[in-house]
């Protein structure tokens, strides 16, 4: 048995799960234009190279804290029915279904939190791993626990799952859009870059890695 471990944001999903939630909150007056302001800056001085995954997660983090994981659960499902479920790509879960039917094991292995990635986990019917956020009693620390699942972290549970399952990671596939998921496609025995970003497309193309495109 093999493993191919499925990215989420603009992999599974055409969209960043992420942005698109902020954005949602705020159309509907749950967030202010100061807290959506906010975002986008922590957000661009991410992408910039700025800040890394841990301090950007840790600055989001404070956001948080203290809050109802029930509530955040509830408006998580409602934001997924509402609009997320749109964004599944077809191709994508096309392809994960032609690996699930070759007799091969698809975990759905995301950045983005429990909150967000269940429901779409729970509606495509695959298992997942993902960041995980502290949550004590019912309340958010905005604390991460464990390894946070990105870049070099998601690397390492991958392996992690791929050593529970006696598999090597040489004989898993990775499908993914961003440059950020570097190591584990360079782990991996099948590297794919899905709608790769500008950095991913030119090393895919360097090392000759399938490109794909789902949406």
């Amino acid at each position: 048995m093999s493993i191919v471990f499925l990215d989420m944001d603009k992999t599974l999903l055409s969209v960043s799960s992420g942005t698109s939630y902020v954005k949602y909150l705020w159309k509907r007056g749950r967030v202010t234009t100061r807290e959506l302001l906010y975002t986008g800056y922590i957000s661009l001085q991410y992408s910039l190279g700025l800040l890394d995954f841990p301090k950007a997660m840790a600055e989001l983090g404070k956001k948080v804290k203290d809050g109802s994981a029930t509530q955040t659960r509830l408006l998580q499902l409602e934001f997924f029915k509402e609009y997320l479920v749109h964004k599944i790509a077809p191709k994508a879960l096309e392809r994960a279904h032609q690996h699930v039917n070759q007799g091969e094991k698809v975990i759905l292995l995301s950045a983005s939190t429990q909150f967000t990635v269940q429901p779409v986990a729970e509606h495509v019917r695959l298992p997942f791993r993902c960041t995980e956020l502290e949550v004590i009693g019912d309340l958010v620390t905005g604390r991460i626990i464990g390894d946070h699942c990105y870049g070099e972290g998601k690397r390492l549970w991958a392996k992690r799952i791929a050593e529970e399952h006696n598999v090597s990671l040489k004989e898993c596939t990775v499908y993914t859009d961003s440059i950020s998921d570097r190591p584990i496609l360079e782990s991996v025995g099948n590297p794919v870059a899905v709608n790769p970003d500008r950095k991913l497309r030119a090393l895919a193309q360097e090392r000759n890695w399938k490109i794909e495109m789902f949406y």
